[in-house]
Order: structure tokens, then sequence, then C-alpha cells
């Protein structure tokens, strides 16, 4: 990161935290009385643009995670990954706490907070650093 690298990972995780005051208006519509409607709307449009503009992005970053040889299933495997993580852990953790507003948008305050961080701790950088093709046939994965 001292060069300025970890661009792709910088915008992803810029694009995620920015949910995250999104997010906290939802956890504190509850409290706005007559607002709350305003205030849970407004925070979902925020977490919407944001974390819509982080898919585009991770897509192609992960892909550029693995080797070309190795891309198309490495994508998958990620995707997966991800899938397990967004449509089984999340909901698991979440669903304990549907009684309470807070309870529920804090864990999803704090699930969010961690993946925000995950491409910069495990991420590598990508520019620049693109295979060079030196073989006329692909070698097999």
């Amino acid at each position: 990161m001292a060069d300025g690298g970890h661009w792709a990972a910088l915008d992803i995780t810029y694009a995620l935290a920015g949910s995250l005051p999104g997010l906290c208006l939802m956890l504190l519509a509850h409290q706005a009385g007559a607002y709350a409607r305003l205030v849970l709307v407004t925070g979902a449009l925020l977490t919407g643009f944001t974390v819509l503009s982080a898919f585009s992005a991770t897509r192609v970053y992960l892909s550029e995670q693995f080797p070309t040889a190795l891309r198309g299933r490495g994508h998958i495997f990620g995707e997966s990954c991800i899938r397990l993580c967004a449509g089984v852990l999340a909901p698991w953790l979440l669903e304990p706490h549907t009684g309470s507003p807070t309870l529920f948008f804090g864990t999803l305050v704090v699930v969010v907070a961690i993946g925000a961080c995950i491409p910069l701790l495990c991420g590598r950088e990508t520019v620049g650093q693109l295979e060079t093709v030196t073989e006329g046939v692909p070698a097999p994965a």
C-alpha cells in the first residue's frame, strides 16, 4: 500500500464502509418518532447505493485474485463462498435478533464492517500484475 496499490480493494472497502451510515440510520429509525419512516428509507437508500456500487468491482477483483489458469474455477469458488456467507451465515446471525431493531441492525453493522475490511486484509494488488501470455496453447489447469 505504500506505493499507492490496492486501488480496487480500497474502492470496495470504501463502498462497503459507506453503507455504515445508512445502516446506522436504520438502526436508529425506531427512535425517530414521526420521522421513523423517513429515517429508515433514507438509510436504506444510502445503503443500497453504496453497496450496489461495490458489486461490479467485487466480481472483477475476485476473479483477478487467481492465476489465469485457475481464474474460472477460482471465481466460482469465491462466488460460492460469498453466497454461503451472504445467504446462510448472515441470516443465521441475524435471525435471533429480529425482535429487536437495535440488535438486528447492530449485528448487521458489525458484519458489514468486518466484510468491508476483508479486501484490504486478504486481497492482493492486481494493478500491473497481469500475467504475460507466452504459450500458443493454454496449459490445462
